[in-house]
């Protein structure tokens, strides 16, 4: 018996043969009349008046002729006029009265609140129904479009503006489903009447898309609700709908113009970053050297001389190619770049970049490991170039003015693979901005002050990806960032 008291949470009094209490749980006063009288050795019937009159039952449960009885609905009436409902369940258990109490007052509540209800359903309808003539001649002569439909979905009655928009009529949609008209993927009536009943509100707007019966799609903003039926606990369901195809379809052609717009002005003000970023390395050159060569009283060397008048070439050229390639990085991803291969010396181009970069950056230091042979590869010079120059230029940014650069080139002649490997000792890239880095426009969020604008690394990587190489990035907050490009030395495809 321990044991099912245990297990049984309800609250109880265990009575003897003689209907005197035996024992009290914790909490099973507060359903007595008389909660003073609950002692142990005194009669029940002194606190629960309800066991008079049952003696000749409680003797039968006790010879167990019977397995329980119960008393349901028992009403006590507590402090600040409140009610409590509790029902009495008696059973034999090892030749002993266990009398166990349930307090229902939440389910009696509930009942109550639903009977109301009911009984104002009954009201409403006996409204509707004096008023059901009035009510047809309103609906017949609607601009908006009314269905009625079943809980569960079927169509009861249509209104002249509905067959009018969807072209049928009353009999070839009455009893089909509501889904027959409306389309939308993600619609389901019955959902749709649980969550009704559940948010309980008085109506609820959905917009869904339906189809006539010529198949064309139309946009209705319905408003959803349900009304009680002469049957107690059945509903209708109404949809009063507005067709809204000619206002969404506005509504899609101005989210357009308003996302080409958008894109026009991130276009241009990307182009106008691009422009100060990418330009500035290979303007910069052209004005240290022509501010050396216009230095008459310096005595300047024949090769030095051709050197400067060589990079302001060069770089003037490499102003042409990245106007060039922002161009069509500007346009759908889809685009891809020009891709003229050609038989390249990489030492040496190597080694060129990188005497052009110490013009522009003197303070700093970069060192190169090369493999001291001339190594061919098959690429385009100026992507090699936009590889190289940005990865440097990133590297030499990124970190201290104090802090070095490096640039290792190797080569696998039985894989025949060329990699470059750039390492500095910068910033640092978090793992989540690694996740991004080769996104057009985006920067990391610890580059400060630092100009630029996000695109060099994207056309790093889609240079990488014409050559048919990759890119692979390891970097530490604080510590600094290795970028390892690995071309192939002959990609003739």
């Amino acid at each position: 018996m321990k044991q099912l008291l245990i297990i049984d949470k309800r609250e109880y009094l265990i009575l003897n043969r003689d209907l005197t209490i035996a024992q009290i749980s914790a909490l099973a006063t507060k359903y007595a009349e008389f909660p003073d009288r609950v002692v142990v050795g005194q009669d029940i019937r002194l606190s629960f008046p309800e066991f008079i009159g049952l003696e000749d039952t409680l003797i039968g449960l006790l010879q167990q002729e019977q397995g329980n009885f119960i008393l349901q609905g028992i009403t006590r009436h507590k402090e600040q006029n409140s009610l409590l409902y509790f029902d009495i369940d008696i059973k034999n258990i090892d030749n002993n009265l266990i009398v166990f109490f349930e307090d229902v007052t939440e389910l009696m509540t509930l009942k109550q609140s639903l009977l109301q209800q009911v009984n104002e359903a009954e009201i409403l309808l006996s409204s509707l129904k004096r008023f059901e003539e009035c009510t047809n001649k309103i609906i017949a002569s609607m601009g908006d479009i009314l269905i009625i439909v079943t809980h569960l979905g079927k169509i009861e009655r249509i209104n002249k503006a509905a067959r009018k928009l969807f072209g049928y009529s009353h009999s070839e949609l009455l009893d089909r489903p509501i889904s027959r008209l409306i389309t939308s993927q993600d619609f389901d009536h019955q959902q749709l009447y649980n969550s009704y009943q559940e948010s309980n509100k008085s109506v609820q707007k959905v917009e869904l898309t339906c189809q006539n019966k010529n198949g064309e799609a139309i946009e209705i903003e319905f408003n959803f609700s349900i009304v009680p039926t002469e049957i107690k606990g059945l509903f209708k369901c109404i949809y009063l709908g507005r067709n809204i195809t000619e206002r969404k379809r506005i509504e899609l052609e101005m989210r357009k113009a308003l996302e080409r717009e958008k894109e026009l002005r991130q276009l241009k003000s990307s182009f106008v970053s691009m422009a100060s970023h990418e330009f500035r390395n290979p303007l910069s050159s052209i004005m240290i050297c022509t501010d050396l060569l216009l230095h008459r009283d310096r005595d300047i060397s024949e090769e030095e001389y051709n050197l400067y008048l060589n990079l302001i070439k060069s770089s003037a050229n490499n102003m042409q190619y990245l106007l060039e390639d922002i161009l069509v990085l500007s346009k759908t991803e889809s685009a891809n770049s020009a891709f003229n291969p050609d038989w390249l010396d990489l030492e040496k181009f190597c080694q060129q970049i990188i005497k052009e970069l110490k013009i522009i950056y003197q303070d700093r230091q970069i060192n190169f490991n090369g493999v001291n042979f001339p190594l061919q590869i098959y690429g385009d010079k100026k992507l090699i170039r936009h590889i190289l120059t940005n990865l440097l230029s990133n590297a030499i940014k990124y970190s201290p003015v104090e802090e070095t650069v490096d640039l290792k080139l190797t080569y696998s002649e039985a894989e025949q693979l060329i990699t470059l490997e750039v390492r500095d000792r910068g910033i640092g890239i978090s793992a989540e901005v690694q996740k991004h880095l080769f996104e057009s426009f985006y920067r990391g969020n610890n580059v400060g002050d630092i100009p630029g604008t996000g695109l060099g690394l994207s056309i790093v990587k889609k240079a990488i990806d014409l050559h048919g190489g990759t890119i692979t990035v390891e970097s530490e907050i604080g510590i600094g960032t290795i970028m390892t490009v690995t071309l192939p030395r002959n990609n003739n495809s």
